[in-house]
């Protein structure tokens, strides 16, 4: 990001994105917990994290996605993670069984018709 912030937010009727870059780790999940709360407030058909700039994550980032993934499924709302994936970040979802939990999509078009009725 040209502003060297590990967490940016787009928001457009179809997705509220918020883009993740760098390394997310126990120091930088604040500015991301923060971009959620937006997100949760918005009324985007869609909030997308796109992770496709992030080159390290821990168990910070994915206790933060457990949650909003609960969250939002809980209130019947839509929430995709987008990718392409850094291998340290798929190695991550790998390791602790979250691949299959989390709405992972291979790139930000995926992850925005998962928001799309027509789809």
């Amino acid at each position: 990001m040209s502003d060297g912030r590990p967490v940016a937010v787009r928001e457009s009727e179809q997705a509220f994105v918020v883009v993740i870059s760098g390394e997310i780790d126990v120091d930088a999940v604040g500015e991301l917990d923060e971009a959620m709360a937006r997100a949760w407030r918005a009324s985007a058909a869609v909030t997308v994290l796109d992770l496709s700039g992030t080159v390290f994550a821990d168990s910070s980032l994915l206790n933060l996605l457990l949650e909003a993934q609960e969250r939002y499924s809980a209130e019947g709302r839509l929430l995709a993670v987008a990718g392409p994936f850094h291998p340290a970040v798929t190695r991550l979802f790998q390791v602790t069984g979250t691949a299959d939990y989390l709405p992972l999509a291979e790139n930000m078009d995926a992850a925005v018709r998962q928001g799309d009725p027509s789809h």
